[in-house]
């Protein structure tokens, strides 16, 4: 990937150039206004979609897991248990 700094003067003249050079080239550009970064032009990336199915059979098992094991060991699994972090 490439990055480049061109002023917004310079993006006005080339702006169909810059636009194609992101898509085909997965330039970034970064756009500059009175010496100041203002924006970036960056690629456009898929967003993966989220596995519902796979999430509940998980969700599933883990409960029964959970289910069929002593208090004892279901206090140390709690314990030892960390939110993932978004």
């Amino acid at each position: 990937m490439v990055t480049q700094t061109m002023s917004v003067t310079q993006l006005r003249e080339d702006i169909f150039d810059v636009v194609k050079a992101t898509k085909i080239n997965k330039q970034i550009t970064e756009i500059m206004l009175h010496g100041e970064i203002m924006a970036d032009l960056v690629p456009h990336v898929e967003k993966k979609k989220f596995d519902w199915d796979k999430y509940e059979k998980d969700m599933k098992e883990g409960l029964k897991y959970l289910r069929s094991v002593g208090w004892k060991e279901n206090k140390n699994f709690r314990k030892s248990f960390k939110l993932a972090k978004w």
